[in-house]
């Protein structure tokens, strides 16, 4: 059996038993991500389909492959040979959480973006949140509360904030005006021990920008103090992540830090 056929078959078990294959390596976490609206496609390997019908929203868990390469990776128009994407040789890392997304550049062409994520411990108390723009869209402002908390966003960045658990509000709109509201505002809830990482994608000019978002959890440090009385100690300190249902505001988090790095 050649290389090539290995790797088909290695993939295929991922699709059909992922379970199975996640667990093939316990240091690694690798999602791959379907973020392009309106837009089924079919993702092949070494010439031959190895997932059909990935639909947007989709998520395929590549942990299974960890430092092995999938080579001749392509994204198809659904049922066609299409190409849309062409990843060429994907080398999945060895160790590490990553998340990969199929997504619109700035000027609306099909793209393979890679982030890696943060899973440091956060502190008691916080939720981390993480911004990613993916969207067909120029760079934007993001408003928390009204004010300008980022500016001048560009397609394929990242921003983080370790921020108290709770809700905060924001919006988006053009780099340097206060109007259109691209997305928002809305409110968005951050999770005590608990990385939200939120998608901007779609196209402006299609008018179909929304997000997608994924939830790291289990990152919560113990406190170093723990408050007693008279009632019962209550062992659940770590909040539930709300139900998402959110647009775009997830830009506009007030950060208690910034950082923007291209993926």
């Amino acid at each position: 059996m050649n290389k090539r056929l290995l790797v088909l078959v290695a993939l295929f078990a991922a699709v059909l038993f992922p379970a199975t294959a996640a667990s093939a390596q316990d240091d690694v976490r690798v999602h791959l991500i379907h973020g392009i609206p309106d837009t089924d496609v079919d993702v092949a390997a070494g010439g031959a389909v190895v997932i059909p019908g990935f639909s947007f929203g989709d998520t395929q868990d590549l942990s299974g492959f960890a430092g092995q390469t999938l080579e001749g990776l392509q994204v198809l128009l659904a049922g066609t040979d299409t190409v849309a994407i062409d990843v060429g040789d994907f080398d999945v890392p060895a160790s590490g959480n990553f998340t990969a997304i199929a997504h619109l550049d700035a000027d609306g062409t099909p793209t393979v973006s890679v982030f890696s994520n943060d899973v440091s411990t956060i502190d008691a108390g916080n939720g981390r949140l993480v911004v990613r723009h993916a969207a067909a869209a120029p760079n934007v402002d993001i408003l928390a509360n009204g004010d300008a908390a980022f500016t001048n966003v560009p397609n394929g960045a990242e921003g983080t904030a370790d921020l108290p658990a709770g809700t905060i509000s924001a919006s988006v709109v053009p780099t340097g005006e206060t109007e259109p509201v691209v997305i928002g505002p809305a409110d968005l809830p951050i999770a005590e021990g608990t990385s939200l990482v939120v998608y901007a994608v779609g196209s402006l000019d299609a008018d179909n920008l929304s997000v997608l978002t994924e939830a790291i959890t289990g990152l919560g440090a113990v406190p170093n103090v723990v408050n007693t009385g008279n009632s019962p100690v209550d062992s659940g300190s770590n909040a539930p992540l709300a139900a998402l249902v959110i647009g775009i505001a997830a830009f506009g988090a007030v950060a208690t830090r910034r950082q923007f790095v291209k993926a």
